[in-house]
């Protein structure tokens, strides 16, 4: 199973999240979001 991440850059650093309304507001102030997909991390013992 995977989840769909956003992330753009602000300044020097990325910045990652997984809520859209957080990278709506993002687009709308001028950044560049950008979508992919990534594998959740599972830790097996």
């Amino acid at each position: 199973m995977s989840e769909f991440i956003w992330y753009w850059q602000k300044g020097n650093s990325k910045v990652y999240t997984k809520k859209t309304e957080v990278a709506e507001k993002a687009m709308k102030e001028g950044m560049l979001v950008m979508g992919m997909k990534s594998k959740p991390i599972v830790i097996k013992y």
